[in-house]
């Protein structure tokens, strides 16, 4: 395929020689244009990508100048570049048709992780990063998500272990799954095991697996999920909450490529790939001695941060357009959009439960809408009230912890399934912030209603 065109609409003199040469360095062809003829030039040249960068804070010649590209019939792939970035300008230039949005302090790799996105196969293999297979599986055009799937592309193809960190919610297991799909064990299985989640007698069993007879009720022969991932890929999730002894277990594995299973002698061979995750600090627990520092290297040797929701408000529109597709489809409606309004509101808001609460939320929202509901919509009044009160108090983790469990009568069940995360996540955090049923809602500065 031929080699991208890219065309770069009156930006600033700074930023000209910058954008020009970041495109050169990838062998994307470029050229220039005014405001007043790019339209005309776009229908002329026809070009794979325009990039049009904000030269004000309302930007409103750019929006309008967008807007008119992207009705037309040879649609370019658009960029919006902003060196003065708001949430309203970034609604704008979505909604006139920008496919990528770079907010100042843009870089380099995030520009050219867009134009790769964008246009993938453009530009001559030789001189590009990779492109992440099913990359639109993580939603946003933000700087930051750019950069995330530029990395992965980049560390998927690897056998190294891969950690993966994050807050509860941010999507860690999807992550896992693109890792997987673009290595070299793509055609193998990929299997997934949330550690916090099963008793610790019981965790042995699920990962190493039991041979007929090894305690009561062991009919048969059972494969563990290490080997079960033989030639793939394994994902255990909340590796931070997994005990000593499991720890020391695990290692040997990983070091001898093999495991026995519970009540066996046989060694038996595997080759998997982990990806752990975890919304633990690791390395704090090595230091505290809760977590083994030579496991913890051999996991450590890919590392990938996924950022909160909060620092990306930018995509929270797309990613309630993308959750709004997806009920309409799963309930049979026909919301089209959520108004102005609504989304600033969300956007506003912190999201500590990050991607899986806008994912809750969006649901909630339909639900509560009439089954007629088409069109733009705002956000129903029970909806409204749950996020107004949200957004009216402070949101650190300790007082939102302490809030959860006050409001269960400290049911440590229902206050993790409020907090959206395990239940020895919640314990371990009830160590760190020192909470017990002697703290009252006193000792927070929030005021609960």
């Amino acid at each position: 395929m031929s080699t991208t065109h890219a065309l770069i609409v009156d930006p600033p003199s700074p930023l000209r020689e910058e954008l020009g040469g970041s495109l050169a360095a990838i062998g994307c062809r470029h050229s220039y244009a005014t405001m007043a003829d790019a339209p005309e030039v776009v229908q002329r040249r026809q070009p794979h990508i325009v990039i049009v960068s904000a030269r004000s804070a309302d930007a409103a010649g750019e929006i309008e100048c967008l807007r008119r590209m992207g009705q037309a019939a040879c649609r370019p792939r658009l960029i919006f570049v902003a060196s003065q970035g708001s949430e309203e300008l970034a609604i704008a230039a979505f909604r006139s048709g920008a496919d990528r949005y770079l907010r100042a302090p843009w870089t380099v790799p995030m520009l050219h992780a867009a134009v790769l996105e964008l246009v993938p196969g453009c530009v001559p293999a030789d001189v590009v990063n990779p492109v992440l297979v099913g990359g639109d599986k993580l939603v946003g055009r933000s700087a930051a998500m750019c950069e995330l799937r530029a990395y992965l592309a980049r560390v998927a193809p690897t056998t190294s272990n891969v950690i993966v960190l994050g807050e509860t919610g941010t999507g860690k297991e999807v992550v896992a799954e693109l890792i997987h799909a673009n290595s070299r064990r793509a055609s193998g299985p990929f299997v997934c095991l949330n550690t916090a989640a099963i008793p610790e007698a019981l965790l042995e069993n699920e990962l190493f697996g039991h041979e007929r007879g090894a305690f009561t009720g062991a009919t048969a022969s059972q494969a563990g999920k290490l080997a079960a991932a033989h030639r793939g890929t394994v994902f255990l999730d909340e590796i931070g909450d997994v005990s000593p002894a499991i720890q020391a277990k695990l290692l040997r594995a990983i070091e001898a490529k093999s495991v026995f299973r519970l009540g066996g002698t046989q060694r038996i061979d595997v080759d998997f790939r982990i990806v752990a995750a975890t919304n633990a600090d690791l390395s704090q627990a090595v230091r505290a001695g809760t977590f083994r520092k030579d496991l913890y290297y051999r996991l450590n040797v890919v590392r990938v941060e996924l950022p909160p929701l909060r620092e990306r408000p930018e995509d929270v529109p797309l990613l309630i357009d993308h959750y709004l597709r997806h009920f309409n489809r799963e309930l049979g409606r026909t919301v089209g959009r959520l108004s102005d309004r609504a989304i600033s509101m969300l956007r506003n808001y912190d999201w500590p439960g990050n991607i899986r609460e806008l994912k809750n939320v969006v649901e909630a929202l339909l639900v509560n809408l009439a089954p007629e509901t088409t069109g733009e919509v705002d956000v129903p009044p029970t909806v409204m009230r749950q996020l107004a009160l949200a957004l009216s108090a402070p949101v650190s983790e300790r007082e939102r912890l302490l809030e959860a469990l006050v409001s269960t009568n400290w049911n440590k069940s229902r206050a993790a399934e409020k907090m959206h995360c395990s239940r020895m996540t919640l314990y371990r955090k009830l160590q760190h912030y020192r909470l017990d049923q002697s703290t009252s809602l006193s000792d927070a500065p929030r005021k609960y209603s």
